[in-house]
């Protein structure tokens, strides 16, 4: 139980937090109170100006400042300890030490274990004694801080003495304790930054939650083996080896500037230099080599080449042996390097990009490039610049020390994020001096989690403030709607975030490779087959002569041993077989039929600039086998782009149809189209009762407004300030502007608003430019439009680039340079008459040329300017912001809207709505909302209490307001109607507000129908009281960490309960063109479709109606049910009625028709049981799903998506693709054989996991239904010949063993041999694989039914493979013994015999290629005179100037014996066509008998061609 100590900690430190952090007002309090908390505040800001201003500085011996450098761990400097300096609390873990002649001598390690922290704490690790020495509880066993809570140990007299062993603040999860270990009392956490201890411990461990995720295990005290030691760099053998968890981060311009880097506390950290390529100019020959020996068949020819030395296995040169090997690996070795030469690009431009970093030593920024970021520095970024690494914020331009960030290259999300500097800092934001900051960081170490970083900031004093993700900005995240940040840089390169998840693309194997693998391996056999025959009859053809000496053997031979060495030479010669030139072809292949694919126009995008992208150029043919699609539905068959349709309000339903104007927008990437109000909705709001001055509005106007105010603030969007200015060029210099003054970005009045834009001519508008409006005491100036050239100034680096406003990139004119970083403008917050205050680098930048003295006062004058500036911001923030009489300048589109930036675009659509009936958000700051309102030109002030956020638990979101210059405190909620209409406040059956709901649900049943997407809007009045408990609450909440998420969930409930219905919308997310097509023909074509989404169950189904995945003639199934055993019945019921409608149309007594096709729709719960391990229901589910020809998946999670994948894969053994858009399709793209992403509207994320990228849906019937039966088809047919082609030539060497007594001698020149596979066929191959059509893309399109080709695997079957043996076995056969005869009885030589077998073989190759293409092209005619041409112009030079070469047989002029020689061209004609004849005749019988489907449709094609006459479309025959 608690003490009594901590109950009254607790209850000070709820008052201390409601005064501190409490919104104001919400209890009144006295004159007396409110002053005496204004002369506090003032008395804070003087001391954080003290301290950040007046920091003491010793003078050294040369009359400069002396400089204080600090550095972590526990050094000892002197006789002094750090932390029990005199000047204070020290920092923990921390060394002070001056710039002098003073040297560190580490401390001697602590007596017994470590001391360290690693986590939000606030005290010291190291506990100190009075007397210097260290207490006797550090000296003792191991002491670990995992947490935010205070670590000290307990002073003398305290009454908590420690005993022997481990005293850890540690973790959040259940931990795995050594045996015996025995837990103490857990103490309770205090909330006081020096609350005494109220536990004791005794031997063992003192444990305490914290948001560690790790696994408790004893600290290693012994020193790590020698190849460890040699493996770390800066391993120190004086220090015990322990691996951090965190890491402390240094400010460097504190340390020395010729500190070495081994010496440097940030020097153990990597730079900031990227490196995606695999290797360097030195490790790209053995790299690249133990890369390809990976593939067993490189490994296979290798050894190939070294059984070749050994002298009694000898069977070809040396030299001629490694030919084939070297080719190989040297083409794949070329392949590599060009694509690795496109990574090492790509990191050259990113590593040269240059930001600012600040110099302590000419205390300046300077610009430097990325490579040379370290961690430790200090860096200043402006508006629309991405952020070079992973950066702690500490300033921005924001007054509130606010910024954005937009994360899509990182995880795809479109939204901006908002960050916050460190808490403390936002006091300091006109005060930061980069100089004066000398605060540690100490931060976990590096992690894949994008959004897990918790740490500690240290200041000097020794107060420890917790940091977070939300004070992080993460490397290739960029800087949005905020002039400039500056921060410190926390991880760097490759340990930032960014870099740690490029997993960079992965590995694929297709089912064709797959095959080919096994077909390999039967290869393999087959050649140890022939082996060991040909070594077995080498020994029974020696062991024959026993009685007299062996023909041709002048020495005695032992038959066993010499048939074992036959074995291996028979290795040799017969190694063809191993097809290792068909994985170079397969690669080549792939690698052209991925340039077609990317180089199609018709699968470019003109409206968006994209073409489809291949990202795995190594399952190309699996876009011919996919027999199931899973696709997303919102952005990939849909839009994405949200337009505001319908609403209802008070029970009755305000349409918005389709205008003219929404043709105008309708481009990807244009903004949102304005929303045409309707007249009914827009005069019901503007009803009054009463006539003249004390006219009101009716109820139901007021409701009305209402809800229109609800659609304008309950949300996050940000009305952006552009364009955002930075006083600060690239280089790091102030540039002033020529005004004193800069324009206030705030909105203008509503009657102002009237002005600017003019609704009424919206349809004629049809430009869109970017107009600035000054505004000057309520009275519209006519501003100057935004310069085309604005952002003219410093192009000298490319990461300072602002890029338009987010509305106007469709219809931005080109530039014909790159814009680059403009001014700084000031922010929303500054007082009208007076300069805003300038940033502290620019005095300093101005007074380089002063002297000391005059460049001191100069910053001393600005210091006070500026805390006079801030305090009087904070006095009067209220006063400023409805001050009527300050320049205003708002910047706009040409229709008048402001430049929204939102989260999504449901958001924005909801914005615009309000804003065409004159519910204008105007601005919006972390704690106030400005909206203009309809009536009479009002503007009102919101105070914004807490904000909800949205999660998927509970589908909506909700900000807490309180209207200026009111007590009221209203909670706006809106949401899925799922989750608000269950949490309404009750109410009597018949009441008017119950008729009201029934009347809005039945709205809401008519939206979903007609496809729009729901979002409810409800309210609660909160009292003053209950309001500030549960804030109390909730805080207490916020810094628990047991079962945190669900309690934080509770509490968001609690508040969101008993509400008060506004109304509901209807938005509409427009199908993608040719969407219905697409889904069509992929259905024809016999792959099944199953949609997953994430939308209620009647929008969902409405879509998939108007996408014709559903048709009028289906049966449609819904399962939804709400346990396992409800499930399990409703499943067995569909079955077993299916199972009865199909027995009695089998028996034929029934006299219906034949039964509808089936569509099943499943909700997310019911998804919830099926997929449940325990429940066992996946078969029976599959089984149901199999009867169905489309499926529709609802409220599904991205989880759930994933999961339905692998089990249809896995289950059902079906070749898969998902596509989808957004990062919440990341799981299902990476589950499936082949991902899509679709480049659209919700980021990059999907499209990086992807292994195609597609601009549009439509574009996947070509890929499919076209290039993949062309890649399936062409690669199919490519390997078989391959295999037939070197099967055919392996058979004839075999075939003259029996003639040589199976000596292992070939009758053809080895240089033939070897170059047979590598150059005389080669070509041939390839022209089938990237260039042969079977058939035309306009009838596969025309005919989706042939994609079964592919589907069925039609073209390559296992047993594909023995017919094409068999027939290389035939022909093989055929053209060994059409020679033999004709040779026989005559004196021809081995040579001439051998040579006529081998153009044999290659013309029977090359006639069996000709049967084999489909669509004759000039490349195929070229690939086959190519063949035939290498071969004889080789033979002729081979032959003619090689009488010895290499070392081998002389075969010269054999070939010329050959030309003069009839009957070696009548073997060559004579064996071809008796080899080819049964081929072609089958061929022809086949496609004249029985064709095929393919063959079918174009002889079909043929037919209609020939009956239209080239002139009147008519052509008489007879």
């Amino acid at each position: 139980m608690p003490s009594t100590n901590t109950e009254d900690l607790r209850r000070k430190f709820l008052v201390v937090q409601q005064q501190r952090s409490a919104p104001p007002n919400l209890v009144s309090d006295t004159l007396a109170q409110q002053q005496q908390q204004q002369q506090q505040q003032q008395q804070q800001q003087q001391h954080l100006h003290t301290m950040m201003t007046t920091t003491p500085m010793v003078m050294g011996a040369n009359g400069e400042p002396e400089r204080t450098y600090v550095f972590p761990g526990t050094h000892q400097v002197g006789n002094t300890v750090a932390g029990s300096m005199s000047g204070g609390p020290g920092i923990p873990g921390v060394a002070i030490i001056s710039s002098g002649n003073s040297t560190l001598n580490p401390a001697g390690p602590s007596r017994g274990g470590h001391a360290r922290s690693v986590s939000h704490g606030g005290g010291a690790i190291v506990a100190v004694g009075a007397g210097g020495r260290p207490i006797k509880s550090a000296m003792k066993g191991h002491q670990r801080a995992f947490s935010q809570g205070q670590i000290t140990d307990s002073p003398p007299g305290s009454g908590a003495p420690a005993g022997r062993g481990h005293s850890r603040v540690g973790s959040k999860t259940d931990f795995i304790l050594p045996p015996g270990h025995k837990d103490e009392p857990v103490r309770e956490r205090e909330f006081g930054p020096s609350a005494p201890s109220s536990a004791t411990s005794g031997r063992g461990h003192s444990r305490q939650a914290s948001r560690s995720e790790s696994i408790y295990t004893l600290r290693r005290t012994e020193a790590p083996p020698w190849w460890k030691r040699i493996s770390l760099c800066n391993y120190n053998t004086n220090d015990k080896f322990e691996e951090r968890s965190y890491r402390m981060v240094v400010p460097n311009h504190t340390v020395p500037p010729k500190t070495p880097k081994r010496e440097h506390p940030n020097g153990q950290f990597v730079g900031n230099k990227i490196r995606t390529t695999k290797y360097t100019l030195l490790s790209f020959i053995p790299k690249n080599l133990l890369e390809q020996f990976h593939r067993v068949a490189n490994l296979y020819f290798i050894f190939i080449v070294l059984l070749n030395w050994v002298p009694a296995i000898n069977a070809f040169g040396k030299e001629v042996a490694m030919i084939p090997v070297i080719f190989v690996l040297g083409v794949t070795a070329v392949k590599d390097l060009f694509e690795d030469r496109r990574r090492r690009a790509s990191d050259k431009r990113i590593n040269n990009t240059t930001c600012r970093v600040y110099d302590g030593e000419t205390e300046r920024y300077k610009k430097t490039k990325w490579q040379d970021l370290r961690v430790g520095d200090i860096v200043h970024l402006s508006n629309n610049e991405t952020v070079p690494a992973d950066i702690l914020l500490l300033r921005t331009s924001d007054p509130h020390g606010v910024c954005y960030i937009d994360t899509c290259d990182l995880d795809g999300e479109t939204n901006l994020k908002r960050r916050e500097v460190v808490r403390g800092f936002t006091e300091m934001q006109n005060i930061f001096v980069p100089s004066k900051f000398t605060s540690f960081v100490e931060a976990d170490a590096p992690t894949t989690k994008l959004y897990r970083f918790h740490g500690a900031l240290i200041h000097p004093t020794g107060e420890r403030v917790p940091i977070s993700t939300e004070c992080l900005l993460l490397r290739e995240s960029r800087l949005k709607n905020t002039d400039y940040i500056e921060g410190i840089v926390v991880y760097a390169g490759h340990e930032t975030k960014s870099m740690l998840n490029n997993s960079g693309p992965r590995y694929k194997r297709s089912q064709v490779e797959q095959q080919m693998n096994i077909d390999v391996i039967w290869c393999v056999i087959i050649l140890l087959i022939l082996c060991v025959v040909g070594a077995i009859g080498c020994t029974m053809w020696l062991g024959s002569f026993v009685n007299f000496p062996v023909p041709y053997l002048p020495f005695d031979v032992n038959a066993a041993l010499e048939g074992m060495l036959t074995f291996w030479t028979y290795i040799i010669i017969l190694q063809v077989m191993i097809p290792l030139s068909l994985y170079v072809t397969i690669e080549l292949c792939k690698i052209l039929q991925v340039y077609h694919i990317h180089n199609n126009i018709d699968l470019y995008d003109a409206d968006t600039n994209k073409q489809t992208e291949c990202r795995a150029m190594n399952i190309t043919e699996e876009l011919g086998q996919i027999q199931h699609i899973f696709s997303d539905k919102t952005g990939t068959l849909t839009e994405n782009k949200m337009i505001f349709r319908r609403c209802v309000v008070n029970g009755a339903d305000y349409n918005h149809p389709p205008s003219e104007l929404e043709k105008l927008y309708a481009k990807p990437g244009a903004p949102a189209p304005p929303l045409l109000p309707n007249e009914s909705l827009h005069d019901d709001m503007q009803q009054l009762v009463g006539v003249g001055v004390g006219a009101y509005l009716t109820p139901n106007a007021q409701c009305i407004q209402e809800f229109l105010v609800v659609l304008a603030i309950c949300n996050t969007v940000i009305v952006s300030a552009a364009p955002h200015r930075d006083l600060m060029n690239a280089s790091g210099i102030i540039e002033l502007q020529q005004s004193a003054t800069s324009p206030t970005t705030v909105g203008p009045s509503p009657s102002t608003l009237k002005h600017v834009r003019p609704r009424r001519n919206l349809v004629s508008t049809t430009t869109t430019t970017t107009t600035a409006t000054t505004i000057m005491n309520g009275t519209p100036q006519p501003g100057a439009g935004v310069l085309a050239d604005r952002y003219s100034l410093l192009p000298e680096s490319r990461s300072v680039t602002p890029s338009p406003p987010p509305n106007l990139l469709f219809a931005m004119p080109a530039q014909s340079h790159q814009p680059t970083l403009s001014p700084i403008s000031s922010s929303p917050e500054s007082t009208p008459g007076s300069e805003s205050p300038s940033p502290p680098m620019k005095n300093k930048a101005l007074s380089n040329s002063i002297s000391p003295t005059g460049r001191a006062k100069a910053v001393i004058n600005s210091k006070i300017t500026s805390i006079a500036t801030f305090l009087n911001a904070k006095t009067h923030g209220k006063r400023m912001k409805i001050n009527q009489t300050k320049t205003q300048t708002i910047y706009r589109t040409a229709d008048g809207r402001p430049l929204y930036e939102a989260e999504s675009p449901d958001e924005l659509a909801l914005v615009n709505a309000a804003y065409s009936y004159d519910c204008c958000l105007l601005n919006r700051s972390p704690n106030h909302i400005l909206v203009g309102m309809p009536t009479a030109g009002a503007t009102v002030e919101y105070e914004i209490l807490k904000i909800l956020p949205f999660d998927s638990s509970r589908k909506c979101m909700s900000i807490v307001v309180r209207q200026t210059g009111t007590q009221e405190i209203i909670l706006y909620t809106k949401g899925a109607d799922s989750s608000i209409m269950p949490v309404l406040a009750p109410c009597p059956h018949n009441s008017p507000e119950c008729l009201l709901r029934e009347q809005t649900q039945q709205q809401l049943d008519r939206y979903a129908r007609e496809g729009l997407r729901i979002l409810v809007m409800a309210k609660r009045t909160l009292n003053a009281s209950d309001y500030t408990d549960w804030w109390a609450h909730h805080q207490d909440i916020e810094m628990s960490h047991e079962n945190r998420e669900r309690r934080l969930r509770d509490s968001f409930a609690k508040l969101e309960s008993n509400l008060t219905l506004l109304g509901a919308t209807g938005i509409e997310d427009r199908l993608q063109d040719g969407v219905p097509e697409t889904i069509a023909s992929l259905i024809a074509a016999g792959i099944s479709i199953w949609v997953l989404t994430g939308d209620k169950p009647e929008t969902a189904i409405n879509i998939a109606y108007s996408a014709k995945l559903f048709t009028q003639q289906m049966e449609l199934i819904k399962l939804t049910a709400r346990s396992r055993d409800a499930a399990e019945t409703a499943i067995n019921f569909y079955l077993t009625e299916m199972k009865n409608a199909k027995a009695t149309n089998s028996v034929g007594y029934c006299l219906t028709p034949r039964s509808k096709p089936r569509a099943l729709v499943v909700d997310g719960k019911t998804l919830t049981f099926i997929l449940d391990p325990k429940s066992k229901l996946v078969p029976t589910f599959l089984k149901l799903a199999k009867a169905c020809s489309s499926v529709l998946c609802c409220r599904s999670t991205p989880l759930q998506k994933a999961y339905l994948v692998k089990v249809v894969k896995e289950e059902l053994n079906l070749r898969t693709l998902a596509i989808g858009d957004g990062a919440n399709d990341v799981s299902m793209i990476q589950m499936a054989d082949v991902g899509v992403g679709i480049s659209g509207q919700e980021g990059m994320q999907a499209v990086m996991a992807a292994d195609f990228t597609l601009s549009r849906f439509r574009y996947l019937e070509r890929l499919l239904l076209s290039h993949g039966y062309w890649c399936y088809d062409r690669l199919a047919r490519m390997i078989l010949y391959f295999f037939y082609k070197n099967a055919a030539f392996v058979f004839l060497i075999f075939w003259y063993q029996l003639y040589c007594g199976f000596s292992g001698s070939v009758m053809m020149d080895q240089m033939y041999l070897m170059l047979y596979n590598l150059l005389f066929t080669s070509l041939p191959p390839l022209a089938i694989g990237v260039y042969d059509n079977r058939v035309p893309e306009d009838l596969l399109l025309k005919n989706p039914y042939l994609y079964k080709n592919g589907r069925l695997g039609v073209v390559y079957r296992p047993h594909d493979f023995w017919l094409i043996l068999l027939d290389s076995l035939y022909q093989s056969l055929v053209i060994f013994f059409v020679a033999l005869c004709a040779y026989a009885e005559s004196d021809v030589g081995i040579w001439e015999f051998g040579t006529t077998i081998t153009a044999s073989c290659l013309f029977a190759n090359l006639v069996h290629c000709a049967i084999e293409i489909r669509s004759w092209t000039v490349l195929h005619v070229i690939s086959i005179v190519i063949s035939l041409g290498s071969f004889y112009l080789f033979s002729i030079v081979y032959n003619s100037m090689c009488v010895n070469c290499f070392g081998l047989p002389s075969t010269y002029w054999v070939i010329f014996k050959c030309f003069a020689s009839a009957v070696h061209w009548l073997v060559i004609l004579l064996s071809t066509v008796v080899a080819v004849l049964p081929r072609l005749v089958l061929t022809t019988v086949r496609t004249s008998m029985c064709p095929d489907d393919s063959t079918k449709v174009i002889l079909n094609s043929k037919r209609e061609r020939t009956r239209e006459s080239p002139i009147m479309g008519l052509r008489i025959r007879l």
